[in-house]
C-alpha cells in the first residue's frame, strides 16, 4: 500500500489538524448576545467533532501502514546545543491517547451546549473549552519533550481560566491558585528537564531519548537528574498526596470543567511518565520512590472516599486514589498495565461526571433489603480463594508470579479486587449463586489479564518495563504494596467492627477533612493570594453528624425489622 501511494506522513498531518482546528475555533472574539453563544458553542462543538472524526481516520490510516514521523520545522534555542522540532511521533500510544482524548473533548462539547445553556458567559465557557482541549490534544501527540512541555504549561494556563470560570465564588478561585504552585513547579521541574536532556542527548525526541537511555548502561548525571525532574513533575501534576488538594476543591467549576480535568488533563503526569519510560527505566529508585508516594496515595484517598456524603467531592477522591493507584503501576514498571487504567478510568470518570445528577434519583429508591456485613473468616476464604483465581489466570497466560516481583503486586492486587465479588456472592444462600460469584470472579481475573497482555504486546515502543533486579528494596515495595491492599479490603470488609465505636468516630472525622494536610497548603497560599474562604457562622462538625445520623437510621432500620 505505501509503494503505491508513498505519503508515509498523512496520518501525522491528520493528527496535526486535531488541536489546529480547536484552537482555530476559539480564536475569534466572544460577545455577551445570545445570537453570539449560540454560534460559538455550536462552533466549538463542532471543532470537538472534527477533531474526533480526525484521530478515527488517522487510526484506519495508521492501520493501513502509514507510519511516518511527521516534523514541520526545527526551532534553534540559542547556544544549549539542540533545537526545538515541531513533529507529531506515530506510534501505538499516541494513536490510543488521541484518540481517546478526542472522544472524551467531544462528548464534554456536547454535554456542554445544554448545561450552559441560558447562561451569560457560556460563549466564554466555550471558547476556554476549545483552547484547553486544543492544548491537551497536542501535549497527547506531541513527539518531544520540549512541545509536550510548551503544550502542558498553555493548557494549565487555560485550565486555570475554566477554574476560575464562576468568578464570585471564593472557593474556586482559591483552589485554582492552589492548583497553580503546584503546576508551575511541575512546569518548571519539566523545563529543566527539558534542558538537560536536550543538552545530554542532543535531541528533544522521545524516539531518540529512548534509543539514547537503551544504549546506556548507567545515565550520566545529567539526566538521573532529569529523571528525578520527570517524577517530580508526574506526583505534582497527577495531585499525589499531600498535594491533592486542589484536586478535590475545584469541584466548585462547571461540571464538563471537572469531567475534562478528571477524565483527560489530571493524566498529563502518567503521560509524561509513559512517554519517557525508558528513560524512567534507568533510574529505578525514582520510580520506586513514585511508587511509595502512589501508594499512600491509594491508602489514604481510599479511606477518605468512604466518608465523603458530597457526590463530586466523593469521585474527586476516587480520582486521587486512581491517580496514586496508577501513579503505583508506573514506578513498578507495569507501563502497559498504567496505560490500560489510564483510559479506562478515563472514560469511567467522564461517564460518572457528566451523569453524576442523576445519582440523586438513585439514593430515593428503596434498597432491597438490609446490607449484610462480611465475617472474618468469609473475608479470609475471599482473598484466599481470589488469589486461586488470579494465579492460575496467570498460569493460564504462561506467567509464573514467583519468578517476577511485579507480577506477584500485578496477582495481588487483582484477587484483592476479585475477592470483593466472592465476598458478596458468598453470602448468598443458594449454592447456584454462590458457585456462579466463582465463575464470575474467574471471568474478571482472567479479562483483566487478557486486557493486559494484549496492552503489552500492542504497545512494546513506548512502554518498555525496565530491568527489575532480585533486590531487598523491591522486593520490601511488593511486600508492602500486597499489606497495603490486603488491610484495605480488610478495613472496608470485616475490620471495621473490630474497632471500637470512639476510634471509628475518630478515624471517620479525621478521614472527613482529609488528615488536615490541605490545611498548610491553604495557609500557604493566602500568603499569595488575597482570595479567603472565610466563614462569619461557627462551623459545625459535619463528620460527626453524619457518622450519628447513619448510626441512629441504622438503629431505626434494626428495631423496625428491615424494610418492609
Amino acid at each position: 500500500m505505501s509503494a503505491v501511494f508513498p505519503n508515509d506522513w498523512i496520518t501525522g498531518a491528520l493528527l496535526g489538524m486535531m488541536p489546529v482546528g480547536l484552537i482555530l475555533a476559539a480564536l475569534p472574539p466572544a460577545r455577551d448576545t445570545r445570537k453570539s453563544a449560540v454560534m460559538y458553542r455550536n462552533r466549538v462543538r463542532w471543532a470537538a467533532i472534527f477533531s474526533l472524526l480526525a484521530a478515527l481516520t488517522a487510526d484506519m490510516t495508521f492501520l493501513l501502514g502509514f507510519r511516518g514521523n511527521l516534523t514541520l520545522t526545527q526551532l534553534s534555542i540559542g547556544k544549549l546545543g539542540f533545537a526545538l522540532p515541531v513533529s507529531i511521533d506515530i506510534n501505538g500510544l499516541t494513536m490510543a491517547l488521541a484518540t481517546l482524548v478526542s472522544f472524551v473533548i467531544a462528548i464534554i462539547a456536547q454535554y456542554s451546549v445544554q448545561y450552559l445553556d441560558g447562561d451569560p458567559q457560556q460563549a466564554r465557557f466555550a471558547r476556554l473549552l476549545a483552547f484547553t482541549a486544543g492544548f491537551f490534544i497536542m501535549v497527547v501527540i506531541a513527539g518531544n519533550l520540549g512541545l509536550f512541555t510548551l503544550g502542558i504549561i498553555a493548557t494549565g494556563f487555560s485550565l486555570h481560566r475554566l477554574l476560575k470560570f464562576y468568578g464570585d465564588r471564593p472557593k474556586a478561585i482559591m483552589a485554582a491558585h492552589k492548583k497553580t504552585i503546584f503546576s508551575r513547579t511541575a512546569d518548571l521541574s519539566l523545563v529543566v528537564a527539558t534542558i538537560l536532556v536536550g543538552h545530554s542527548v542532543g535531541s528533544l525526541q522521545f524516539a531518540r531519548i529512548g534509543a539514547f537511555a537503551e544504549h546506556t548502561n548507567k545515565l550520566p548525571i545529567s539526566l538521573q537528574i532529569a529523571a528525578w525532574l520527570i517524577i517530580t513533575a508526574v506526583i505534582l501534576k497527577s495531585a499525589q498526596f499531600p498535594f491533592h488538594g486542589w484536586l478535590i476543591q475545584v469541584m466548585e467549576a462547571p461540571t464538563p470543567v471537572s469531567a475534562l480535568m478528571h477524565a483527560g488533563v489530571v493524566y498529563s503526569g502518567a503521560i509524561i511518565a509513559l512517554r519517557t519510560s525508558q528513560l524512567l527505566s534507568k533510574e529505578p529508585t525514582a520510580l520506586i520512590f513514585l511508587s511509595l508516594i502512589g501508594l499512600l496515595t491509594v491508602v489514604i484517598a481510599s479511606l477518605v472516599m468512604t466518608t465523603q456524603s458530597a457526590v463530586k467531592s466523593m469521585l474527586a477522591w476516587s480520582t486521587n486514589a486512581q491517580l496514586g493507584f496508577m501513579s503505583l503501576e508506573l514506578g513498578l514498571g507495569l507501563f502497559p498495565l498504567a496505560l490500560l487504567h489510564l483510559i479506562g478510568h478515563s472514560l469511567y470518570k467522564a461517564h460518572a461526571f457528566l451523569s453524576s445528577g442523576s445519582v440523586t434519583d438513585q439514593l430515593r429508591q428503596v434498597p432491597p433489603g438490609v446490607k449484610k456485613e462480611a465475617t472474618l473468616s468469609l473475608w479470609i476464604t475471599s482473598v484466599i480463594l481470589g488469589l486461586m483465581i488470579t494465579a492460575g489466570s496467570a498460569w493460564v497466560f504462561g506467567e509464573n508470579p514467583v519468578h517476577d516481583p511485579s507480577w506477584i503486586a500485578l496477582v495481588m492486587i487483582i484477587a484483592v479486587a476479585v475477592s470483593q465479588i466472592l465476598i458478596k456472592g458468598l453470602q448468598f444462600p443458594s449454592i447456584t449463586d454462590r458457585v456462579l460469584s466463582v465463575v464470575i470472579a474467574a471471568g474478571m481475573s482472567l479479562t483483566y489479564l487478557l486486557l493486559h497482555t494484549l496492552f503489552v504486546k500492542g504497545f512494546p515502543l513506548n512502554t518498555v518495563t525496565y530491568d527489575k533486579s532480585d533486590t531487598v528494596l523491591y522486593w520490601g515495595l511488593v511486600t508492602l504494596v500486597a499489606m497495603c491492599f490486603l488491610l484495605l479490603s480488610w478495613i472496608q470488609g470485616p475490620g471495621r467492627r473490630q474497632l471500637s465505636a470512639k476510634l471509628q468516630l475518630a478515624l471517620f472525622t479525621h478521614l472527613y477533612n482529609g488528615l488536615y494536610v490541605d490545611y498548610w497548603v491553604d495557609q500557604f497560599s493566602h500568603r499569595f493570594w488575597s482570595e479567603k474562604v472565610g466563614i462569619k457562622s461557627p462551623r459545625k462538625n459535619l463528620a460527626m453528624e453524619s457518622m450519628q445520623s447513619i448510626e441512629k437510621n441504622q438503629a431505626e432500620l434494626m428495631s423496625s425489622g428491615g424494610p418492609q
